[in-house]
């Protein structure tokens, strides 16, 4: 089997993929359509080239959250929000995708409340159980751009989201412009929502700023997203990276968004290879599919082609992924589903 096509069949993890980041072209020209047909204004002339950032692409790190409104204002009902959900669940496992934790954060629009947003996403997630074979989970986030209150109301709103749909909200994160709040401001939300029973991930070191990056480390997240600037060889320090391995935090790994993004010169660069190295736990994610025109699969043949993986090791990482993953009640049953293929594909090599 092809290294592709191995890619393609590999059942999957995704723990880092945003829910607006990650509408496809497809998906875009359906709430296009569905706006159109319904007589409402979707609020933006922007289409596929602003939306979709690539190789080569001009606009850095920062740019790239001013896209994030393109998505928005095309999923500002509820109707509209349970397209996108749904489409992109679809898309994710066509790809392959055992198992999945969407996130996105819950906003007030003309035509919906924030508990309505997640309410929506919760329903499509429910009923996509039924319909694929794929688990969806859904992740609460706070944008540290936003006011310390609104991200109190949100924790609020993730804590009653969880005591009303256990099965489907299982974490809360910390994500946005990275330049932008203090973490510390964030850290009474973020705490009542894990003294909750909820799971939490950090957006860390996506900048070099290792004074914050210790704080995240030393908060001890279930997972933490990016980590680009951990490593003293990359912006980091030689206390940032100690740090990191002495506390195994498993790190959500996304090539293409911190190449598109500038994170990170190229794929060769990338600090992948000294979490590898280091036996750093670590998931690759998309992070924004839609935005970086990626797939799930592109990114695994992206990091074997990239670090001389054999297809064994690429199918350990999806593997050990299944540690990482927030609903612990359904481990058992991806990591069965994901060495199954080992045994059948893998045992040769």
């Amino acid at each position: 089997m092809d290294l592709k096509t191995f890619c393609r069949d590999l059942p999957k993890i995704e723990l880092h993929a945003h829910l607006n980041g990650s509408l496809s072209r497809s998906t875009m020209l359906h709430l296009k359509r569905f706006y159109a047909d319904s007589g409402l204004e979707d609020n933006t002339n922007a289409f596929f080239d602003e939306f979709q950032i690539g190789a080569g692409d001009c606009r850095n790190l920062s740019d790239c959250f001013q896209v994030f409104s393109i998505a928005h204002a095309l999923t500002s009902t509820p109707e509209a929000l349970a397209m996108a959900t749904t489409l992109t669940l679809q898309e994710f496992h066509s790809d392959g995708c055992c198992y999945i934790e969407l996130r996105s954060t819950p906003r007030n629009t003309q035509y919906m409340t924030k508990e309505q947003y997640v309410d929506t996403i919760v329903h499509c997630m429910q009923k996509s159980s039924i319909h694929l074979s794929m688990l969806s989970r859904l992740i609460i986030s706070i944008n540290r751009s936003y006011p310390v209150s609104e991200a109190e109301a949100i924790a609020d709103l993730a804590i009653e989201s969880y005591k009303k749909y256990p099965d489907v909200v299982v974490g809360m994160e910390l994500s946005g412009e990275p330049t932008v709040g203090k973490f510390q401001d964030f850290v009474p939300a973020l705490t009542r929502a894990r003294n909750a029973g909820l799971k939490i991930t950090l957006h860390c070191g996506e900048v070099c700023n290792p004074e914050e990056i210790l704080e995240m480390i030393k908060f001890k997240p279930g997972r933490i997203g990016h980590g680009t600037c951990i490593h003293p060889k990359l912006g980091g320090t030689d206390d940032t990276w100690s740090a990191l391995c002495t506390s195994k935090i498993p790190v959500e790994v996304c090539l293409t968004s911190n190449v598109n993004t500038k994170s990170t010169p190229d794929y060769e660069s990338h600090h992948f290879k000294y979490l590898y190295e280091a036996g750093i736990p670590m998931i690759i994610c998309t992070d924004d599919k839609g935005v970086f025109t990626t797939s799930l699969s592109q990114e695994y043949r992206i990091c074997a082609e990239t670090f001389s993986l054999n297809q064994v090791k690429v199918a350990r990482l999806a593997l050990e992924a299944c540690q990482y993953i927030f609903a612990e009640d359904v481990q058992k049953t991806l990591k069965n589903k994901v060495q199954d293929f080992i045994n059948k594909y893998c045992l040769s090599q």
